[in-house]
């Protein structure tokens, strides 16, 4: 049986990753989903292998940083549906090169804060009366492990990751009184179907080879060195928390923070405790942030002289 048979979800971030595979686990499973994100090619590409599998979804272009934009993802839902029953708030931009120093961190803060969090307050807050006229329902906010531990060059997104966790609990809170279960997930190290392009989409061709032939075999080789379980987490881990969540199954769970992560965040402060080769991942994190950050200088070089 179909676990979300007869519900309705919108899922942000839908154009790539952990939320292209929340929205065809939950289609999988019976939902009508509204994909939203700024891509919009993505979600229509999507949206039409869904369908074409006897599944129902529609594409909606969301910039989520924009509470206007957000207003219009709801009403297309409805305007298509009928109804809401499930929100899951899973895009967010990631920054993991600005350190307290750079010249460019109170807009980084900015940015990291409106899309990550604003974005979460703000999407809620129009689904809201959508949900709470369906009797209750389910909201599912996607943090990550560096929420709860973090690296000393990702001050902005580790606050707007913790801000996310914590505004978790103030909504469970505020909402249970509806019948509206709020929950979050916090994934660790997760293969993305598109991660082996990520390098070149950053950087371009010249500097993606230059970081692989400095770095061979990273950041993969990381995660068998940083978390007990050396296997790899994907978008399919994350999206089977959410589809328990989101359903039946999860009824009596609100307020809770589901961390994914193989591990992860259960590894001393100090991992060498554990692990023999933590010295090789210290030192190699340590010049990878260095050549991040260089390389990141040069791309924009590069652009402005284009």
């Amino acid at each position: 049986m179909q676990r979300l048979q007869g519900k309705v979800a919108i899922v942000t971030g839908a154009s790539r990753g952990i939320g292209v595979g929340i929205a065809r686990m939950f289609a999988d499973e019976g939902a009508a989903v509204t994909l939203a994100a700024r891509t919009q090619d993505r979600l229509e590409s999507l949206a039409s292998e869904i369908v074409g599998k006897g599944g129902n979804a529609i594409a909606v272009p969301t910039d989520v940083s924009c509470s206007e934009d957000l207003r219009r993802m709801v009403e297309a839902t409805i305007e298509r549906f009928g109804a809401l029953d499930i929100l899951v708030n899973n895009a967010a931009i990631a920054s993991f090169s600005r350190h307290l120093d750079a010249d460019d961190l109170e807009a980084e803060y900015d940015r990291l804060m409106d899309t990550n969090v604003k974005s979460v307050i703000m999407g809620t807050h129009w689904a809201l009366p959508h949900l709470i006229a369906r009797g209750g329902g389910s909201v599912i906010n996607i943090s990550s492990v560096h929420g709860i531990a973090s690296g000393d060059h990702m001050s902005a997104y580790a606050a707007s990751k913790g801000a996310l966790i914590a505004g978790t609990r103030a909504m469970a809170v505020e909402l249970g009184r509806h019948r509206i279960r709020v929950n979050c997930i916090s994934p660790g190290s997760i293969w993305l179907d598109d991660r082996p392009n990520w390098l070149e989409r950053r950087f371009g061709p010249e500097l993606a080879a230059e970081f692989r032939e400095r770095f061979p075999g990273w950041p993969d080789r990381q995660r068998e060195l940083q978390q007990p379980l050396p296997i790899a987490g994907s978008a399919q881990d994350v999206a089977a928390c959410a589809v328990f969540l989101a359903s039946d199954e999860g009824r009596f769970c609100t307020g809770a923070n589901f961390v994914v992560d193989g591990g992860m965040t259960a590894v001393l402060a100090d991992p060498s405790f554990l692990y023999p080769g933590a010295a090789e991942v210290l030192q190699t994190r340590a010049e990878m942030r260095v050549w991040f950050e260089e390389a990141r200088r040069r791309r924009e070089g590069q652009q402005e002289s284009a």
